[in-house]
């Protein structure tokens, strides 16, 4: 079991604030890792992190052996088992190690012999998965490998990736996939990588109880805030309520008066700073809650506009054609048998 250490890991593409700022992180190699992220937070960033592609700042030191999903593959029509050897990394690979994986994936390993440009998006996945996981001692960054596949072909996938022993760290939208083949949870939140124990919903359950607690917690803060800078605001009245008594009463000691507005001054200002570091202190203690704001679709329903109109249609198929042709118009309220 080889681990993968981050200590102080910082990246940011030129021009654009920091995808990870000063991260640390331990994983094992045997770990069956989901990364998870929302679009444009650096989960293919990180993979090229480990694979050394990218420079950053910070130390991750690993002895193991990293292998990139998808392959850079030529698009050519040349045979699968020879796109697939000319990948970077492959050309030692023996034929039967790969047949071997396919196998195990319950894929006919005669698809090797075909064309790769003829195989189906989802045959392509298949086989570029197969080939890097017949690589002795690879740890697989894959990423979106469900891309092309349909709902038969994830389950296949899934059903191979639970036959691994070593490890991986996998990306997907597909949270049923992940759900089924992952045993960890490695989460890029606010710059940081937050690692959890389980699935995707053990993440999900325990982010939204963190989510629900931080709220809380920001609400009180806002609360007190709110009656902090109230009483702030009644400070400063009083003080130039003070100073207005002093301007305005000619007849009355004025050394008197000065030394009084001048003493509530200063204990206004002394009392002012003290509630303003305050409001700052809770203003620091709030913690940022991501919150998904539902898009409105202000959709105007009507029953009157044509969706859809054909005529001199006529349909064909065994055992005989349609001898009369046919018209039709659809509207939005139109119910179809």
């Amino acid at each position: 079991m080889e681990p993968i250490i981050i200590k102080k890991l910082t990246f940011a593409y030129p021009g654009q604030s920091p995808l990870f700022s000063n991260c640390h992180l331990n994983i094992n190699s045997d770990w069956k890792m989901g990364l998870l992220g929302r679009n444009g937070r650096g989960k293919t960033t990180l993979m090229k992190i480990l694979l050394h592609q990218l420079d950053y700042t910070g130390t991750v030191t690993s002895n193991l052996n990293f292998a990139y999903f998808p392959l850079v593959t030529n698009e050519s029509g040349d045979l699968t088992i020879n796109t697939l050897l000319g990948a970077p990394g492959l050309a030692n690979l023996a034929q039967w190690q790969i047949e071997r994986e396919l196998n195990t994936m319950g894929v006919d390993p005669t698809i090797l012999w075909q064309p790769y440009n003829t195989l189906s998006g989802g045959e392509q996945t298949k086989v570029q998965l197969a080939a890097p996981f017949a690589l002795p001692g690879a740890f697989l960054l894959l990423d979106e490998p469900t891309n092309h596949l349909d709902q038969v072909g994830r389950k296949q996938v899934a059903a191979y990736l639970q036959t691994k022993q070593q490890g991986f760290i996998l990306t997907s939208h597909d949270q049923a996939f992940l759900d089924t083949v992952i045993d960890h949870t490695l989460v890029i939140e606010r710059h940081q990588l937050v690692l959890e124990q389980g699935n995707y919903a053990t993440y999900f359950a325990q982010k939204k109880r963190r989510d629900q607690e931080a709220a809380a917690k920001n609400h009180q803060l806002k609360a007190e805030i709110k009656e902090l800078k109230k009483t702030r605001q009644q400070r400063a009245k009083w003080a130039q309520r003070a100073e207005n008594e002093k301007k305005n009463n000619a007849h009355a000691d004025k050394g008197f008066i000065g030394a009084k507005a001048a003493k509530m001054m200063k204990k206004t200002v002394t009392t002012t700073n003290r509630l303003t570091s305050a409001i700052e202190d809770r203003q620091g203690l709030m913690a940022e809650v991501e919150e998904i704001v539902p898009l409105p679709l202000n959709l105007v329903r009507t029953h009157h506009e044509t969706l859809l109109s054909v005529d001199k249609v006529a349909l064909s198929g065994p055992p005989r054609p349609s001898s009369n042709p046919s018209a039709l118009r659809s509207r939005p309220d139109s119910k179809w048998r």
